[in-house]
């Protein structure tokens, strides 16, 4: 880094777009070495001037603003720096229509080791409700003894080759324009990075560094990879690199650099979260993984009569629009995928591996096969096996089964189910099939006169 002993304060504009009437400013950070006793902080920001309040004056307007710096120590509390910058931009009247842009700056301190809270704000110099501040916890520590390290990443809208040791961003023979926004995409395609390696000649067991660049996203899946090799003869070295990003969707990531000793087992590492937005770029890794999660289940290798008798299982709890759904599917594979998604959209708690609904529900099918099976149907096949696996066990059961002047029936109570409802089974052919009489749950069979039903033809 620059030998920079006193606050740096740069101001540039640079196209970036903006939201007019929004007030917005980003802030972020990187720290590097600076010597035995101290590192260095650079902090980096940018205000959307279409955001801020505009002066007309006499042939021009205004936008100003302010920020606000505090440095509070927390190792040494005795440590405080406060300081306020102003910042101001004119333009012609007949342009003030189209200002768009960033006021984007650098700020830097040469910080002793130790632990600091750092308060950045920013105000609008003539609307003082158009404000932002942010605290920063910030850790600024030595390099270890004999072994190489890594500083923390800056991200830049763009990096080239400069000469110009006076320029505004001129940085190690390279112009590092910052991104304090961390967003890319659509209008910064290249993702930039600059970021610096040290005591990389110590402790040689390789004469090469490999050097890793990843990029991993939100699902924690690695999107972009690439590795390459340095050799060891500079105390330090400067990687400034750049990734084409064009093809990710939109979202969070995370760049991920890492140096190792191509023998040992030393390693060092550093990431930096950045954010992209490609709306015209569609995220196919949802799909990958369902299809993924698909061919790993069950339904993926059932045969064509273990996927019919599945969905019969289901039909109870489906809905119209499943039903029709269903009906209207012609192939093997399709009718797979359905009942996968159909369990998958009913997984209550989908952070664990197993579906506790569909075990539940087959657990209710595996009793209504147990108890409720008759001469000719199957448990889960007669009017109670339907009820049970669709609400579950009763609250209460009233059995009736050696009535002199009815046939055998049954009364089942549901006290938490639309404030209490009922169902009435019969046994009407002395096969032991119970069939539904009644019910006061809605959109199940309604009979006040179901009594009748199940009166003795001797009465």
């Amino acid at each position: 880094m620059k030998n920079v002993l006193l606050l740096l304060i740069f101001l540039c504009a640079v196209p970036l777009s903006a939201q007019s009437g929004t007030f917005r400013i980003d802030f972020d950070y990187a720290r590097f070495y600076y010597s035995d006793s101290a590192g260095y902080l650079e902090i980096y920001y940018s205000f959307m001037q279409a955001g801020l309040t505009r002066e007309v004056q006499d042939t021009s307007v205004v936008i100003r603003g302010f920020l606000d710096v505090k440095i509070t120590g927390i190792t040494d509390k005795e440590f405080v720096f406060t300081k306020e910058y102003q910042f101001r931009n004119s333009y012609a009247k007949e342009d003030s229509a189209s200002i768009s842009g960033s006021l984007m700056g650098v700020m830097g301190y040469v910080l002793p080791f130790g632990e600091y809270k750092l308060t950045l704000g920013a105000r609008d110099a003539t609307n003082p409700e158009f404000k932002s501040s942010y605290d920063y916890s910030v850790l600024i520590h030595p390099l270890p003894v004999n072994l190489f390290t890594i500083s923390d990443i800056q991200l830049a809208s763009s990096i080239r080759r400069g000469e110009d040791e006076n320029s505004l961003f001129y940085k190690n023979t390279y112009e590092v324009t910052p991104n304090p926004t961390l967003l890319f995409g659509e209008s910064l395609p290249v993702l930039y990075y600059y970021t610096e390696f040290y005591n990389v000649n110590k402790n040689l067991q390789s004469e090469v560094l490999k050097i890793e660049q990843n990029i991993i996203n939100a699902k924690d899946q690695f999107v972009y990879r690439k590795s390459k090799y340095t050799r060891r003869t500079n105390p330090s070295i400067v990687e400034a690199g750049a990734i084409n990003i064009y093809k990710l969707p939109s979202g969070a990531y995370t760049l991920v650099l890492s140096i190792a000793d191509t023998v040992s087992n030393n390693k060092a590492l550093v990431q930096k979260r950045f954010f992209i937005y490609n709306p015209s770029v569609i995220d196919t890794s949802s799909q990958q993984n369902a299809d993924l999660d698909f061919y790993s289940s069950e339904f993926s290798g059932m045969s064509d009569e273990e996927v019919e008798m599945s969905f019969k299982y289901v039909r109870y709890i489906c809905s119209k629009d499943e039903l029709s759904r269903w009906q209207s599917l012609t192939t093997p594979d399709a009718k797979k995928n359905y009942l996968y998604n159909f369990w998958k959209s009913r997984d209550n708690i989908p952070e664990t591996p197993e579906n506790e609904y569909k075990r539940e529900y087959y657990k209710r099918l595996n009793y209504a096969n147990d108890h409720f099976k008759s001469f000719q149907k199957r448990g889960w096949e007669t009017d109670r096996g339907r009820v049970h696996m669709s609400y579950g066990e009763p609250s209460e059961i009233e059995r009736f089964p050696n009535q002199v002047d009815t046939k055998p029936y049954e009364v089942w109570t549901y006290h938490n189910i639309e404030g209490g409802v009922i169902f009435v089974f019969g046994d009407l052919t002395g096969y032991a099939d119970y069939t539904l009489l009644h019910s006061t749950h809605r959109g199940e069979l309604r009979d006040e006169n179901w009594i009748r039903r199940i009166q003795s033809l001797n009465k």
